[in-house]
């Protein structure tokens, strides 16, 4: 929960998530325990989402270092959904057969005209009238087009109260009978459909029209049956002017022109939910690689070049491939595109075998190494094969799509850089979760109670649906299967398989899922799923271990210590120990914990550990409180062959008090310098500054040579305990002027900021009047906010104007607040006009930025403005503006 109390915290939040646009599912380099993750991978729609997070549980969180379980007894602060609600699929009467829909737009206008042919068959003997759902759309008229004979005109009502046009055919219809329904209409898209035009802010904007169906939103531009339990073919006739291109499903089957105008007609041949069907439409430049004979093309826009866009994509045909041997199944679609659109909502949608991204996701050469598009790309991907191909049946079951899709993700980082990576992958899923379960709420990942389908998108169905997948391969074929890429000789990938085989072209549910994993293993997984899937939380264990030297019995208690109820059980999992001796002994083993009270393991050891392991690889989604010696962790974070166990070590040291704090440094300092893997080294950092010695700041400076960018943004972050030292205070300054990171010069932007230095301001705002690539001027932008210099108003006023990009337009505003007390009259005027200029942008995110500020200081003169958000398609959009009305009228009061 954010309010102006806590202002500057989110600001730092909302930089943190912006600034790391490309990364979303890629772990920051300067937060080794912390990710922003996927699905709406649109930068500036997280940072806005975040400022509303006041709303009650926004769709992102942000990771901590170090997840806490909550004391027994304490409940979550807020509840998900409405407990007294439960949403299901909408029953059919029909089955859509195939949509063709043909297009023309008044694009500055923003309005769609639409002549579309539903072809449907019944399911009742007595078939007389059905519904689609259609939203705001003007419907000029509707006929049936038999096969033979002329048209016939048919009643419809669409009075809008409930966003469905009702059809009254002209006689009852069986299952034998195939309709053809045509519809004529037009209409303002509120939502689904978007424009995108040149402004006078703006010029230089091209002209775009994009679609967002996900998740049920294309009804706003056609009619359509528009809920994920029926899945059609569909096929787009879309007229453009010459000069500007179409991309859409399927298969591009015939271009045709004619008076200034150019005709693209797409067929999509594989039955495909209708949230799925997309158009995108702007004056492209297509790139094009090929996987085996079919195309992989790659649309950005005009002055976008081929070298920039290869960096962002260049890796499709591999993820293709990758998935396709994984899955068992090759990908079923004609092509595959990738399209890059401005001002784009939700950064990502998997549209079937045509992907929509936002094109914050191109970016330098010199960004590839700190922000890479990989994790976004193979995530929309990866739901060709789970939630396009099989699709989920309703939104309770939407991990079978966006867990699935993560977990993908999470595998192709494995094949594409190596095992650690894969299991960081993972661990920053379950911190992920975990972060939602303690900050926003804890709730079944099947939980039919949401108020609005978008809330379904958090990180219970992304994160915790991959970890869980996980878990369930690492109980399917055992500990050393996940060290190894995907095969079909493993029990777990067979019945991913068989699930994509039996149910093709198909919806799919959990009992779906849980069954191919049944008739596939032969295994009851239903214990699983159930404590996994339909109850909500996670284990968190309280272990101690001890010695007994006379006995060479190593004695291992465990106890589960998180609140159990009727959602939170105590969960029964097979856990990993391993002991290790001084001499390179080592012995694993495998036992069971089912109880919430203590329960004892005695292990036989011919030898001294010196140290043990709790579930050394982190297979199980869970919170571990394990006190060991600083000797301990000091042999564990230098010797372990897991780099987990490296990893939570290094965490541990950090908390070292002064009487160990001398072996926790040398410890940590050796770790920074020689581990092989970034986040142990960027943990190291992180718990050096932490520790704070003279030694740590020594380790940590020398440490401004390593050659991985994300361990030197670790290290200047962390060299943020010691700001206040000249010589710290000047390694910022040079890393701020000389680092080839993007984000360590960042991270040396907002460390300056805090750091108390009388040369602060004068520094950054040399650095501010610069051209600043986007993340380094959005730190900069905070770094001065932290200075409280009153200098640093003016630079943030210019920077929130209207023509100024917009991630970093959206970072001034988020700032301004900090400096409240230091508005004065003459400052007035301007504030009403940037809030005014926010409201009236047509970029949604910016608007909810104008509508975050007003609420701020108390700008009641806005409310009309804001109100008209109220009832506003976008659920985050209505939420914030309900708050922001509420807060403007207790300011008042």
């Amino acid at each position: 929960m954010i309010d102006r109390a806590d202002h500057v915290v989110a600001v730092i939040f909302v930089l943190s998530v912006v600034r790391g646009n490309e990364t979303i599912g890629k772990p920051q380099p300067n937060e080794p325990l912390g990710s922003f993750r996927r699905r709406f991978a649109g930068a500036a729609m997280l940072a806005l989402l975040c400022l509303a997070a006041a709303i009650g549980g926004g769709i992102f969180t942000r990771q901590t270092a170090h997840a806490a379980a909550p004391p027994q007894g304490q409940m979550k602060s807020h509840i998900f959904g409405n407990p007294d609600v439960w949403h299901w699929a909408p029953s059919r009467t029909y089955h859509v057969e195939n949509y063709k829909l043909a297009f023309h737009f008044d694009e500055p206008k923003g309005k769609v005209f639409g002549d579309e042919v539903i072809t449907l068959r019944p399911f009742d003997q007595h078939f007389h009238k059905f519904y689609l759902n259609s939203a705001g759309l003007r419907i000029e008229s509707v006929t049936l087009e038999p096969a033979q004979g002329a048209a016939v005109r048919l009643a419809y009502d669409a009075d809008g109260k409930d966003s469905r046009l009702w059809i009254t055919l002209n006689r009852e219809y069986n299952p034998a009978d195939s309709l053809r329904v045509r519809i004529v209409y037009h209409g303002l898209p509120r939502t689904g459909l978007f424009f995108v035009n040149p402004t006078r802010d703006y010029p230089n904007l091209p002209r775009e029209v994009y679609s967002q169906g996900e998740p049920e939103f294309n009804q706003y531009w056609f009619p359509c049956w528009d809920y994920p339990n029926d899945m059609a073919t569909s096929e787009t006739i879309t007229t453009v002017p010459e000069g500007q291109v179409v991309v859409s499903n399927g298969k591009l089957v015939k271009v045709t022109r004619a008076a200034g105008q150019v005709t693209y007609d797409w067929v999509e041949s594989i039955p495909h939910s209708s949230y799925l069907t997309s158009l995108a439409i702007g004056p492209w430049h297509k790139i094009s690689d090929k996987y085996e004979n079919k195309p992989v093309d790659y649309y950005v826009p005009p002055y976008i070049d081929d070298a920039t866009t290869r960096r962002s994509l260049h890796l499709t045909p591999d993820m293709i491939a990758f998935f396709s041997r994984a899955t068992g199944v090759d990908y079923p679609y004609e092509q595959y595109a990738q399209t890059m659109v401005h001002n784009y909502v939700f950064g990502g949608q998997e549209n079937v075998s045509a992907t929509t991204l936002t094109d914050f996701l191109l970016h330098d050469a010199r960004a590839e190494q700190d922000y890479p598009s990989t994790d976004v790309v193979s995530h929309e991907l990866g739901q060709h094969w789970f939630g396009d191909y099989v699709q989920g049946y309703d939104w309770p079951d939407i991990w079978l799509n966006e867990g699935f899709a993560t977990y993908m993700e999470a595998l192709y980082t494995q094949h594409h850089e190596d095992y650690d990576a894969y299991r960081f992958a993972i661990y920053n899923d379950q911190m992920t979760e975990q972060t939602e379960g303690r900050e926003n709420y804890s709730r079944p990942i099947v939980d039919r109670h949401y108020n609005d389908p978008l809330d379904m998108f958090d990180a219970t169905t992304h994160e915790k649906g991959a970890a869980i997948l996980d878990m369930l391969r690492y109980l399917i074929d055992g500990p050393e299967a996940a060290s190894h890429e995907p095969s079909q000789n493993e029990l777990f990938f067979r019945a991913l398989h068989h699930y994509l085989v039996a149910h093709h072209e198909q919806v799919a549910d959990t009992a779906g899922l849980i069954s191919a994993f049944r008739d596939t293993t032969g295994q009851e997984l239903g214990w699983f799923f159930h404590e996994w899937v339909y109850m909500a939380g996670h284990p968190a264990y309280r272990v101690q271990a001890t010695y007994d030297a006379a006995e060479k019995m190593e004695k291992i208690s465990v106890a589960q210590t998180q609140h159990v109820d009727a959602e939170t059980p105590v969960f029964d999992m097979p856990i990993e120990l391993a002991f290790y001796g001084a001499n390179g002994e080592h012995k694993q083993i495998q036992v069971r914990d089912n109880l919430q009270q203590q329960e004892f393991f005695d292990v036989s050891l011919d030898f001294t550990p010196q140290w043990v392991d709790f579930d050394p690889d982190d297979f199980i989604d869970k919170i571990v409180d394990f006190e060991k010696p600083a000797a301990m962790l000091a042999a564990e974070v230098q010797k372990d062959p897991s780099m987990m166990s490296r990893l939570w070590a290094a965490q541990q040291l950090g908390n070292e008090k002064s009487a160990d704090a001398d072996a926790a440094v040398a410890a940590l300092a050796w770790t920074l310098a020689n581990d092989k893997f970034y986040a142990v080294r960027a943990a190291a950092a992180s718990s050096l500054g932490n520790l704070r010695t003279d030694q740590a700041k020594a380790a940590l400076l020398a440490a401004l040579r390593q050659p991985d960018s994300r361990v030197r943004t670790a290290v200047v972050e962390a060299l943020g305990n010691f700001s206040q030292d000249k010589t710290v205070y000047d390694a910022f300054v040079n890393e701020l002027h000389s680092d080839d990171s993007y984000a360590a010069e960042a991270a040396a932007a907002e460390a300056i900021g805090a750091s108390g230095n009388a040369q602060a301001f004068e520094v950054l705002q040399a650095e501010s009047a610069s051209h600043l690539e986007v993340h380094v001027m959005q730190a900069t932008l905070a770094g001065l906010a932290e200075t409280k210099d009153p200098r640093a108003l003016s630079i943030l006023l210019a920077q929130s104007r209207a023509g100024v990009e917009e991630r970093v337009r959206m970072t001034a505003l988020a700032l301004l607040p900090t400096f409240k007390d230091a508005m004065k009259r003459e400052h007035a005027q301007e504030l009403v006009n940037l809030v005014r200029t926010a409201l009236d942008d047509p970029y949604v995110p910016v608007r909810m930025g104008g509508e975050r500020l007003a609420a701020s200081f108390d700008l009641t003169q806005f409310r009309t403005d804001i109100q008209a958000d109220v009832d506003a398609p976008l659920v985050f959009r209505r939420e914030l503006a309900r708050k922001v009305l509420e807060e403007l009228k207790t300011s008042k009061q």
